[in-house]
């Protein structure tokens, strides 16, 4: 049986694949995708890894339920865990490092920065693999940001707590960029990706890596190679399932402009 019209699966820790979403909509507008954000457990990466495992392999199974055709996994923490998770479906899957690297390497440069959950830059993850596969005069600088995610889930689109979004990266980034000489920087968790205009806005000399982008392009090239673009000519919806706040992520939604939203659904949270 064709798999053509099955949804995409995207899953995140919380909000933060919104910025997945957005980014296939604009390339990919007839594919409908389903999300699984696990907004009860936000931010993934101040929890230690086999809780971060059992988490994810709970919404890996969830989407192979579902019978999606590609898996995108926005969640660079689950990203750095994906290889205890992915014997769990049938499907490609797509992660966000894996974006994130190959961004930061045709990006250009010899400084490279990478902000991300703690869990992720203790991982080292990024470095490891940039390095590996970069020059031998590239050098990459990575940052844990404990609360930057949990501020953007909860605070996004809001004046006064996107102060504090604000105030928490010039923490974050002010070494990497005045120190350290970074001359672009890997938004290493996808909730970053959703105030990149801040980032810009505070670092207009920085270059920035989005590895919703690269997820985005490199799942448009598969489902071209392998036939399995969706065929019935209508425009895609977008189907939400989280463990958090159903008013929230519909708010949040409509704040990061995702488009044709058909259902946000409450589902049960694992308990941990």
């Amino acid at each position: 049986m064709s798999k053509r019209n099955n949804p995409v699966g995207i899953l995140d820790s919380g909000i933060g694949g919104f910025s997945v979403v957005r980014q296939v909509q604009r390339l990919l507008p007839e594919e409908d995708i389903l999300y699984f954000g696990d907004g009860a457990h936000v931010p993934y990466g101040n929890h230690p890894e086999k809780t971060i495992v059992a988490l994810s392999r709970y919404m890996f199974e969830f989407m192979e339920q579902r019978q999606v055709k590609v898996l995108l996994v926005g969640c660079n923490t689950i990203s750095c865990v994906i290889e205890q998770c992915k014997d769990l479906v049938s499907c490609p899957v797509f992660n966000a490092v894996q974006a994130g690297v190959s961004g930061a390497l045709a990006g250009g440069g010899d400084r490279v920065g990478v902000i991300s959950t703690v869990f992720t830059h203790h991982c080292q993850t990024y470095p490891r693999q940039i390095q590996a596969q970069g020059s031998q005069e590239l050098r990459v600088f990575s940052r844990g940001c404990p609360n930057l995610a949990n501020l953007v889930e909860h605070n996004l689109g809001s004046g006064a707590g996107m102060s504090q979004v604000e105030a928490e990266l010039r923490r974050e980034l002010d070494e990497l960029v005045k120190t350290e000489g970074v001359q672009c920087c890997v938004l290493g968790c996808t909730h970053y990706s959703l105030v990149s205009d801040q980032i810009q806005k505070l670092y207009p000399q920085l270059s920035l890596v989005d590895p919703a982008q690269e997820m985005a392009r490199s799942l448009r090239e598969y489902l071209k190679e392998n036939d399995l673009s969706r065929e019935d000519g209508r425009k895609g919806q977008v189907t939400i399932y989280t463990t958090g706040d159903v008013k929230e992520y519909a708010l949040r939604a409509e704040q990061t402009g995702l488009e044709r939203v058909e259902q946000i659904v409450a589902y049960p949270a694992l308990e941990i």
